[in-house]
């Protein structure tokens, strides 16, 4: 526990930032769901809206990940992409509805997770991003993951919650 003195001070520094829509980035990962938490408890802080973001990765070579990177995809068929998006958008709703959030502010897309969400972020006019910190495999490491590529990007503060 903090002295009062300080609490006060930190607590008038957090409410300085006033955010008024905090966008949660889910891939329904364990962290992911310490994220939601995350980004419910914030939003009750703030009294903020809260929304909840998934991305479907659209498939690349894996020999031209670097191309991937630049936004050129590998085989994308439209029936398969349909089905991917409608099965994620169920697991988007109930994890939505176990955690009171209205459906309405779910979003479902496809994309690259490493632009595209931190652009949807900032067409959302979101103030913060909050999402888990994982994806540590040996070419996640190589290229950098999903997470550095949002802070990096992100036009907005991002929160990455740790395990």
């Amino acid at each position: 526990m903090c002295a009062s003195t300080s609490c006060k001070a930190l607590n008038k520094e957090v409410r300085m930032h006033n955010y008024q829509t905090i966008l949660v980035a889910v891939d329904f990962s364990p962290d992911s769901e310490k994220a939601i938490a995350r980004g419910k408890q914030l939003a009750e802080i703030y009294q903020a809206e809260l929304m909840l973001l998934h991305l479907v990765e659209e498939p690349t070579y894996p020999v031209f990940e670097d191309i991937s990177l630049s936004g050129a995809s590998g085989i994308w068929i439209p029936e398969i992409a349909d089905a991917m998006i409608d099965a994620a958008k169920s697991r988007l709703y109930a994890l939505a509805e176990e955690n009171g959030v209205a459906e309405e502010r779910c979003e479902v897309f496809s994309g690259f997770s490493k632009v595209d969400i931190a652009e949807r972020a900032d067409e959302l006019n979101v103030d913060l991003i909050v999402m888990g910190r994982h994806g540590h495999s040996f070419l996640e490491k190589l290229i950098g993951s999903t997470t550095t590529s949002v802070l990096n990007h992100a036009q907005c503060d991002v929160l990455t919650v740790s395990k």
